[in-house]
């Protein structure tokens, strides 16, 4: 009888796993249907700021990770990157691929044509990582993110890069950020919220000391320094002996530690937090001045992260971001 129940409780627990999968396969993509017409949106409010061009030419290292329900957001984010960055500027994309299409695939490279002088699209197909998935326990839907942690071995030729979450729009040119400092730190990051939204847990994982939890959708990679410290061992490790831990975003903060140097929010601009926190309050936690009206903010992102909620669900909110994101999204079947 007993042996019975085990074998109960197995199954429905793997039914729990199955039906999770398919809801966040089926919230993605069902949201880019492939034979309707796209959602109309007009951005009236948003007026972006023009670019502040470096006079000389260079390259800015990028990557990105995606399975195949979130291909069509890193398209998103890709074609924006490419249709605002300046002439000079020339972007190397390294797609970092589990479990994609070949139509997903060519999804992705068909984006060179929008400037192919100077885009470059390398996709580079990996297997699931071989880890102890049950000990993120709620967090399972970030596994894939997990790759972020093999970024030093994966692009083992590479010294520097920006890494940056599929639910971004770049919205100005990425020289500026590329070309800043890490020579003596594994990254340069953003602060996120939850910092001081959840401060018993901050206090737990013993960031207080620190002061500040960063959010991993977009940092500034210094591969050779993470190779040279045999970072990649440690984070493994990490995920070995912790539990219930957020995603990558938990261990990389423990385990980066001090070596790290803050960047502007305006590299990583997070909307959940402007929209629901008092602006003074933000201007101080930020270290830097905001804008009086929130939209302002955003006008003057270089990085816009639609971190937690996400423009293509439903419900989303304020419309002007919505309105923003389908902006582009709207344009990619034309590649």
């Amino acid at each position: 009888m007993k042996r019975k129940t085990f074998f109960y409780m197995v199954a429905i627990l793997l039914l729990a796993i199955i039906l999770v999968s398919i809801y966040f396969v089926i919230s993605v993509r069902n949201t880019f249907p492939e034979n309707k017409q796209p959602i109309q949106y007009q951005s009236s409010k948003i007026k972006i700021q023009p670019n502040k061009c470096l006079l000389t030419p260079g390259e800015v290292n990028i990557v990105l990770i995606t399975d195949s329900r979130y291909v069509p957001p890193t398209v998103v984010s890709m074609s924006s990157a490419i249709k605002n960055k300046c002439a000079n500027s020339t972007y190397n994309f390294y797609i970092i691929t589990e479990n994609i299409t070949p139509q997903d695939e060519q999804m992705l490279l068909r984006l060179k044509k929008i400037a192919s002088d100077t885009v470059n699209i390398k996709l580079i197909p990996q297997k699931e990582p071989d880890l102890p998935y049950e000990n993120m326990q709620r967090f399972l839907q970030y596994k894939v993110g997990m790759h972020k942690i093999y970024l030093p071995e994966i692009l083992k030729d590479i010294d520097k890069i920006i890494y940056m979450d599929g639910d971004t729009l770049v919205l100005k040119d990425l020289r500026h950020l590329f070309e800043m400092d890490v020579s003596d730190v594994y990254a340069a990051v953003a602060k996120d919220g939850i910092y001081y939204r959840f401060p018993k847990e901050m206090a737990e994982m013993g960031l207080d000391k620190r002061g500040f939890y960063f959010n991993s959708g977009v940092m500034l990679y210094n591969l050779a320094m993470q190779r040279q410290d045999n970072i990649t061992e440690k984070l493994v490790e990490y995920i070995k002996t912790h539990e219930d831990f957020f995603g990558d975003q938990d261990v990389l903060n423990m385990v980066f530690g001090n070596k790290l140097k803050l960047m502007s929010y305006r590299y990583n601009c997070i909307s959940t937090f402007f929209e629901e926190d008092s602006l003074d309050f933000l201007s101080e936690y930020f270290g830097e001045p905001l804008p009086e009206k929130t939209f302002n903010i955003y006008e003057n992102a270089t990085i816009l992260h639609y971190a937690g909620d996400k423009p293509w669900q439903e419900n989303y909110k304020p419309l002007y971001l919505k309105e923003l994101w389908f902006s582009y999204y709207n344009e990619i079947k034309a590649y």
